[in-house]
């Protein structure tokens, strides 16, 4: 049988924390909306960055490909 009793210490919770309280006229902005492209900008863009993503891609597998080569010899 324990003959003593542990007593834990006793510690006051602390405040919760509250969030500050924002009037209404301070709440954020409201997105402002995207400028209109033509349809025919907006295609020769998304051509661009396909082009640039798979030279980017090209020059990865070179990439991978000479890491393997210098694992493969010793």
């Amino acid at each position: 049988m324990r003959e003593k009793i542990e007593e834990k210490a006793t510690y006051p919770y602390p405040m919760p924390i509250r969030r500050p309280e924002r009037p209404e006229d301070q709440r954020w902005p409201s997105p402002t909306p995207l400028p209109t492209f033509p349809a025919e900008d907006v295609g020769r863009v998304l051509k661009q960055v396909l082009d640039r993503l798979d030279a980017i891609e090209k020059r990865l597998e070179r990439i991978e490909k000479l890491l393997a080569e210098r694992q493969a010899t010793p």
